[in-house]
C-alpha cells in the first residue's frame, strides 16, 4: 500500500506524528530536555567554550592611589650594568644624608616611620612580622608574656643591645648564624657574598651608626632598589620590667644586681637577637641586612622558604642557572670552568633530598636545606676538594661525616697547612668533588658581574596572554652588533614582594632563540631548560654568539591552585571592616608598583585590540547591512513578480468571465 497509512504504527519517517495527550508539566520537561549531541560535537563544544574564557589579572590593588611607573617599565636602552646600580646608590645616599641632617637638627636618633618594629610589637599588629592573611608569628598579650610562644618578645636599639657595637668591621662568611626564621637560603647567600671581595660592603652604600640609619641595595625585577632602616632589632627575651620566667628564676638569687645580670644574660650581644645574628657578639651587619631585606619584602615571614639562587641574584645582581647533578655532561669541565672559579666568576649554593622524602640526613648532610660553596681547591696530590658551610652556624650539626670530614683519616698535617683548615670551626666542612656530586642533587650557579666588567644590558617588560594550550609566540627581537658572549634571561615579577596577593595562578617560563630569518620551530639556536624549583626566571648563557638579528619566542604555562584565594578575594576580605588597613596599603602599593612595569605595553596592546575589535565589528555590521539589503532586494523582486503574476491571473479570469457571457 502506497501513501500515508492511518495506522499509528507506521514506520514511514515522513509521516507527521501526533503528540500524545499528557499533562502540562511533562510538556515543559520535554521542552527543557536538551538534544544530545554526538560525542565529537560534545567535545568540540566543551573546548570551544573552555578556551573562549579569557584570563584577566588585576594589575592594581589600589586604583584610587595610582603609582608612578618606574623607568624600568619603559624600554631600557643599551647601558652598562653598573649604571643601574650607581643610580640607585646615589639616590640612597642622598636620602640617608637628608635624614641624618634632620635627626641632627632635632637631636634624635632615626625612627623609621613606615616600618617601626617597636610600636608594631607594642600595638600587637605584627605587620612587620607576618605577610597579609597569615599569622606565622602570633602577636598577642598571651604570646608576648608566655614562655613557650616562639615570637619576638622585645625591641631595642643597637646601642642598647651591644656593649661595643661594630658594623662591617670584619665581614666573614663564618660569622653568619641563622635565627628564628626559615631563611637558610638567604643566610647561605650572605655567606657566599661574604666570600666575594667587596661583596657585602657593596650592598650597604650609606649609613650612620650614631644616628642609627642604614641604606642597603637589592636587585629586584631587573633594577636596583634601596631599603633604608633604623637600628631597632627584635629580641628573644622580654624587657626586665615585663613578666617573664627568666626574671622569676633570677629573683630567687639573693643578689642586689639582679636586673643587671638579667640584661647582661638575656638582652646583651648577638645571642639576644631573635632573628639572624653574627657569631661575633658585637658585630651587627647580618641582622641589619636581614632587616633591610625583610622591609623590602614587607615583613620577616615573607623570607621564610626560598632558593639560594634567588638570594644570590637579589644581593649581587647576577644571573642564576639551576643545575641538577644528573644533567651535567662533563664533570671535569664543570670543575675546571665553573666550580674552581667560585667567588671570582660564580657563586654556588647546593641542596639535596628536596623531593625524595628521605631519612632527613645523608651522612650528616641535612636534606631540603641550603648549603653554600665557600671554596674549591685542588691539592698538590691532585685531589679535588670543595669547602661548604651550613648557615645554622652550629659547630657539629648538619655537617658531612664522610671522607675529608673533620677528624677523618684522610687529613694529614701537610694537607691542613695547605688548606689552612682547623677542625670544628665555623660550621664548615670539606668534601671531595666526587662525593659532592654524589650526595648533592641540586646546584644554584650564579654568575657574577663586577664593576670593571663591560657587560651591557637591554631589558623590556611586557604583559602576555596565557592561553589554555600554550604555544611559542614572537615577543622580543635582539640585535647584536658584534660577536660576544650572550646571556638571555626571561623573568616574571617576584611574588615574594607582595606575598599574600600572588593569587591562584603560578606560571612557568620557556623561550627559544632563533635567527630572525629562520623562525621554524626546529631551527632554534638554543632554548631554555625550565627551572624545576626557581620559577621566577629562566636563562641561558652562550660563550660566543655571532653578530646578527635574533628573535626570542616565548611560551608561558599557567597552573591554578584553587585552594589559594584570588587577589580580589584577599582585597575583599581585608577591606571588609571598612577600616584603615596599613598592611593592605603597604602590600597593595608593592603589588601596583611591580605591575606598573608593563602598563605602557598593556595600554598599547589594549588600544590595538580595541581598534581591531572595532574594525571587526565594523566589518560585521557592513556584512550584516549587505545581507539585509540583499534580503530586501530579493523580497522586493519577489513582491513585484507576485504582484505581476496576480495581476495577470486577474486579467485572465476577467477575460474568461467576459468570454463566458458572450
Amino acid at each position: 500500500m502506497h501513501g500515508y497509512s492511518s495506522s499509528e504504527e507506521s514506520d514511514d519517517p515522513r509521516r507527521p506524528r501526533s503528540q500524545p495527550a499528557s499533562s502540562g508539566n511533562n510538556q515543559d520537561q520535554k521542552k527543557k530536555r536538551k538534544k544530545r549531541l554526538p560525542p565529537q560535537q560534545t567535545i568540540n563544544r566543551l573546548w570551544k567554550k573552555f578556551s573562549s574564557r579569557k584570563f584577566h589579572k588585576a594589575v592594581s590593588v589600589l586604583p584610587f592611589d595610582p603609582v608612578v611607573a618606574p623607568r624600568s617599565g619603559l624600554d631600557r636602552p643599551n647601558e652598562l650594568l653598573s649604571e643601574s646600580y650607581e643610580r640607585a646608590a646615589e639616590e640612597c645616599r642622598r636620602k640617608v644624608q637628608k635624614i641624618v641632617q634632620e635627626c641632627k637638627r632635632v637631636n634624635m636618633r632615626y625612627r623609621d616611620p613606615g616600618w617601626d618594629l617597636d610600636w608594631d610589637l607594642k600595638y600587637e599588629k605584627g605587620n612587620t612580622l607576618n605577610y597579609i592573611g597569615t599569622e606565622k608569628f602570633e602577636i598577642s598579650k598571651a604570646t608576648l608574656l608566655g614562655s613557650k610562644a616562639v615570637v619576638p618578645k622585645a625591641v631595642k636599639r643597637v646601642h642598647e643591645i651591644f656593649e661595643n657595637p661594630t658594623f662591617m668591621k670584619d665581614v666573614k662568611g663564618s660569622d653568619i648564624k641563622q635565627g628564628g626564621l626559615g631563611d637558610c637560603w638567604l643566610m647561605s647567600s650572605l655567606t657566599a657574598l661574604a666570600s666575594v671581595e667587596d661583596g657585602v660592603p657593596r650592598c650597604c652604600v650609606a649609613y650612620d651608626t650614631k644616628i642609627g640609619i642604614y641604606g642597603f641595595l637589592f636587585y629586584r625585577d631587573g633594577e636596583w632598589v634601596y631599603s633604608i632602616v633604623d637600628d631597632k632589632l627584635y629580641l628573644k627575651s622580654p624587657c626586665w620590667d615585663s613578666p617573664s620566667m627568666q626574671r622569676d628564676l633570677l629573683q630567687q638569687i639573693d643578689r642586689e644586681d639582679v636586673e643587671t645580670v638579667y640584661r647582661k644574660t638575656y638582652q646583651t650581644g648577638s645571642k639576644a637577637l631573635f632573628f639572624a645574628q653574627c657569631k661575633d657578639q658585637n658585630e651587627t651587619w647580618v641582622p641589619l641586612l636581614e632587616k633591610a631585606y625583610a622591609k623590602a619584602h614587607g615583613d620577616y615571614a615573607s623570607l621564610s622558604g626560598g632558593w639560594i639562587g634567588e638570594g644570590l641574584e637579589d644581593l649581587s645582581g647576577g644571573v642564576t642557572t639551576e643545575l641538577l647533578t644528573s644533567d651535567i655532561l662533563d664533570l671535569d669541565a664543570f670543575w675546571e670552568n665553573e666550580m674552581s672559579k667560585v667567588n671570582k666568576e660564580f657563586m654556588f649554593g647546593c641542596s639535596t633530598g628536596l623531593l625524595d622524602y628521605g631519612y632527613g640526613q645523608r651522612d650528616g648532610i641535612s636534606e631540603a636545606h641550603a648549603y653554600v660553596v665557600v671554596d674549591a681547591r685542588t691539592l698538590k696530590s691532585g685531589q679535588r676538594l670543595v669547602k661548604l658551610r651550613n648557615p645554622w652556624g652550629e659547630i657539629r650539626k648538619g655537617l658531612w661525616e664522610g671522607p675529608w670530614s673533620d677528624g677523618s683519616k684522610e687529613w694529614t698535617t701537610e694537607v691542613q697547612e695547605e688548606l689552612g683548615h682547623k677542625f670544628g670551626s665555623d660550621s664548615v666542612f670539606w668534601i671531595s668533588f666526587e662525593d659532592l656530586i654524589r650526595k648533592y642533587t641540586h646546584f644554584d650557579r650564579t654568575r657574577l658581574f663586577r664593576n670593571d666588567d663591560d657587560w651591557r644590558c637591554c631589558q623590556r617588560w611586557i604583559g602576555v596572554d596565557v592561553p589554555w594550550k600554550a604555544d611559542y609566540h614572537e615577543k622580543f627581537r635582539v640585535k647584536l652588533t658584534r660577536d660576544s658572549p650572550f646571556i638571555l634571561v626571561l623573568a616574571q615579577l617576584d611574588g615574594r614582594y607582595f606575598k599574600g596577593l600572588q593569587g591562584q595562578y603560578s606560571f612557568r617560563l620557556h623561550f627559544r632563540l632563533h635567527h630572525e630569518d629562520r623562525p621554524d620551530a626546529e631551527d632554534y639556536i638554543v632554548r631554555s631548560h625550565g627551572n624545576y624549583f626557581m620559577k621566577r626566571s629562566v636563562s641561558v648563557e652562550l660563550p660566543d654568539l655571532p653578530a646578527g638579528n635574533y628573535t626570542v619566542y616565548l611560551k608561558v604555562t599557567g597552573q591554578r591552585d584553587s585552594k589559594q584565594p584570588s587577589v580580589e578575594e584577599v582585597v575583599k576580605r581585608e577591606a571588609k571592616d571598612r577600616v584603615e588597613n596599613e598592611k593592605l596599603a603597604q602590600v597593595g602599593y608593592a603589588y601596583d608598583l611591580a605591575h606598573s612595569k608593563a602598563w605602557e605595553h598593556m595600554e598599547k596592546v589594549a588600544k590595538i585590540r580595541k581598534q581591531r575589535d572595532q574594525q571587526k565589528a565594523s566589518a560585521c555590521r557592513q556584512e550584516e547591512r549587505r545581507r539585509q539589503w540583499e534580503r530586501r532586494h530579493i523580497s522586493r523582486d519577489i513582491t513585484k513578480k507576485q504582484k505581476k503574476k496576480n495581476t495577470e491571473k486577474k486579467e485572465r479570469k476577467k477575460e474568461a468571465k467576459q468570454a463566458a457571457r458572450r
